[in-house]
């Protein structure tokens, strides 16, 4: 692991301001500094002293992307993994996303989109020094090879460390397509890592958005109007004028800021002021009427048809046997562990900003319109994340931070409350799917046709990639599937509602393999075929697939009888590039009781870069799943959000947590899948496939708290 410097945060902090808006990791890089690093590329920068210097590119927020990416470019460099320090990359295009042209983290696309450029930025640099040591030994470069920090000539001895050529290699042109190394020879990729970040998170050195301190910061406290859409009516300044540590009140967009020389002073002030809020036209909404609407527009006929294979209308036509059924998902909150929360600092024609943002590009673009300023004189400085799942790729909250820094000329950090933070979300939309299957008169699956009711996902994140009738993102996993149905229709209709919604981790992936999966079972239960069984003869062909399956049946004993009183579920999907099996045994210890007794999951994203990393992201999934599954939920009154708090909006205790089995396969498998929100996508249908097997009711809405259901440890 690399080493660590000790600082305190007062250090790293004024540290972390003179570099160019990124954020130093495990130390100050004073050394580095003094000694004149050198850049080979936008990635590597090496010093006289031998410190390599990596760029990190995305946030992290608890998925060890700050560890797995730079491992990569350390392993094709051959770097020595302990003199390795990072960097946090500033908002610039050199760190775009290549597949989508954006700074941002989320969606699984770290690995996949920055993998292969990772190691193409370490080969380069390698290259680099290769041709520098080379031309001073006048010997082949292939003569020569990298390891441990240091470029080595074999046949005589000879080596240079990369600081003492780094400044000879920076004048190298980098080789457009250099030589990678294969797998056989990687001394990182494939190794359990301990994460670089773990032990500044245990010893409190570790910068979260929340710890930030400027030099005269001030604090702000947000209330926004409590119905969503609504406006300030009015407020009295001089009801807190007196208060202590008062400075002002600020308004921003649906809403005000109290700022005062303490957080506390803040939010004791903003709780005292007079305020009223107008309602705007969202007043009425409710979870009663939102089911209306979803009703209304699943019977309509104001759908559009994106995906057809075969006939598409070969349900209306008629099969021997058809079979409905209607699933829902329920509308979610991020509920990250950390609220919301900005440090801004507003100057003539400049603007700093300290946030634990997943999209330091949007928030810099946001935050230039906002001002009115160049987008390049906006610094985003990106913290650790508390939680991001989504819900930090919106730069609400740093908005808040940027106007009430220049409403009283001085640094100010925003942190909402956690009331502010659940009934303020940008909630995982509510999606209502139906499908019908048409069964021949062998009993053979001939067809399928998908309707999905959903709100937008992306149009708070990529407006662009939304258009009046349709949002792609609604119906991920139902335009990928790999079951081979002949015929197959999707029909989708973008429901517009009063509710703020947008991306939360599995995307539309969580609803919809849901739905599926839950049918498929349904489907084999009908026929009266093993669940287990039947999705292979729908896999048929499928090498990949079959062996993520197979091997889910095999670890979990599928095969074998399960023990009195236990029942198991399975369900199968690729989603994020990657497949992923879950089985789920459970037992019923009394009526509406469900004790999960095991897990075993099988994920195949092609590579496993880091095993240990990638199981903690699967865990973790199984956790979020369950909490999905029989706990949390938002729901709506008079145009707002009803839960509030941990004591409302619940989440799974670790007592609750099951025992997981997480096996990987790497198939070699290109392009390369995600784990980071794989991981609770087919833990949902599994489990409720379980309980179906256990009690013979099958549940097709969520959460299972509805229907009077509880998890027991």
């Amino acid at each position: 692991m690399p080493a660590v410097v000790k600082t305190t945060r007062r250090d790293f902090l004024i540290t972390s301001a003179t570099i160019a808006g990124g954020l130093c990791l495990h130390g100050t890089f004073e050394s580095a500094r003094a000694n004149g690093p050198v850049s080979l590329n936008a990635w590597v920068k090496i010093a006289s002293d031998n410190t390599v210097t990596l760029v990190v590119s995305q946030a992290e927020m608890g998925q060890g992307i700050q560890t797995t990416l730079p491992a990569v470019i350390a392993d094709e460099l051959g770097a020595d993994w302990s003199r390795v320090r990072l960097e946090n990359a500033p908002a610039d295009p050199a760190y775009r996303n290549p597949r989508i042209n954006w700074q941002f983290t989320g969606n699984s696309e770290s690995t996949t989109a920055f993998f292969d450029m990772m190691r193409q930025m370490g080969a380069r640099a390698r290259a680099m020094l290769i041709a520098a040591a080379s031309d001073r030994w006048k010997v082949d470069p292939k003569s020569c090879h990298t390891e441990r920090s240091r470029v080595v000539h074999a046949a005589s001895g000879r080596a240079l460390t990369f600081g003492e050529l780094a400044s000879d290699a920076a004048e190298r042109p980098a080789p457009k397509a250099p030589s990678l190394k294969s797998p056989s020879q990687w001394t990182l990729i494939g190794r359990g890592l301990p994460r670089v970040e773990s032990r500044s998170k245990v010893d409190g050195s570790g910068i979260f958005g929340i710890d930030v301190i400027r030099p005269g910061q001030l604090y702000g406290a947000v209330r926004m109007s409590p119905v969503f859409g609504g406006t300030v009516g009015r407020y009295d300044k001089g009801s807190i004028s007196q208060s202590p540590g008062f400075v002002d009140v600020v308004d921003v967009p649906n809403g005000i800021v109290v700022v005062a020389q303490s957080y506390w002073q803040a939010r004791t002030a903003l709780a005292a002021l007079d305020v009223t809020f107008d309602s705007g036209p969202a007043a009425a909404l409710s979870s009663k009427t939102l089911r209306e609407d979803y009703r209304r527009a699943l019977d309509g006929d104001v759908f559009e048809t994106p995906h057809v294979v075969g006939d598409k209308n070969a349900i209306a036509r008629g099969f021997a046997t058809t079979v409905t059924a209607e699933y829902e998902s329920q509308f979610l909150a991020h509920a990250t562990m950390e609220p919301m929360n900005c440090t801004a600092h507003v100057t003539p024609g400049r603007c700093e900003v300290w946030a634990p943002t997943q999209g330091q590009e949007m928030a810099q673009n946001v935050v230039a319109q906002v001002l009115g300023v160049p987008q390049g004189n906006v610094t985003i400085n990106r913290t650790l994340l508390g939680g991001g799942f989504g819900r930090r790729l919106v730069a609400d909250y740093v908005v808040h931070a940027v106007l009430a820094s220049k409403a009283v000329g001085a640094p100010v950090k925003v942190i909402w409350s956690r009331e502010e933070d659940t009934q303020h979300d940008l909630y995982r939309p509510a999606v209502a799917n139906r499908i019908a299957a048409g069964i021949d008169e062998f009993g053979k699956l001939q067809a399928i046709a998908h309707k999905v009711v959903s709100p937008s996902i992306l149009q708070y994140v990529a407006a662009d990639a939304v258009t009046a009738t349709y949002d792609s993102s609604c119906l991920e996993g139902v335009l990928e599937t790999r079951y081979r149905i002949p015929n197959q229709r999707v029909d989708f209709h973008l429901l517009r509602v009063g509710v703020p919604t947008s991306v939360l981790r599995t995307t539309g992936y969580g609803p919809n393999v849901f739905a599926i999966e839950s049918f498929v079972d349904e489907l084999a239960n009908r026929k009266g075929q093993d669940p287990y069984a039947y999705r292979r003869d729908l896999l048929s062909g499928d090498t990949r697939a079959l062996k993520v399956l197979d091997l889910a049946a095999e670890r979990s004993d599928w095969m074998t009888v399960a023990p009195r009183g236990h029942y198991r579920g399975i369900a199968f999907c690729e989603a994020f590039r990657t497949l992923t099996a879950h089985v789920v045994e459970i037992s019923i210890p009394s009526e509406g009781m469900v004790r999960i007794h095991r897990v075993a999951c099988v994920v195949d994203p092609g590579t496993v870069l880091d095993p240990g990393i990638s199981a903690n992201s699967i865990e973790g999934g199984v956790a979020w799943a369950l909490s999905c599954a029989f706990l949390s939920e938002i729901t709506f009154a008079a145009g707002r959000a009803l839960e509030s708090n941990w004591h409302d909006y619940k989440v799974l205790r670790l007592p609750e947590m099951p025992p997981v089995d997480v096996h990987f396969v790497n198939s070699g498998a290109r392009p390369l899948g995600g784990v980071g929100e794989v991981g609770p996508v087919t833990v949902l249908p599994a489990l409720t496939n379980a309980i179906f097997a256990a009690t013979g009711r099958r549940y097709r809405s969520l959460p299972l708290a509805r229907h009077g259901l509880q998890l027991t440890s």
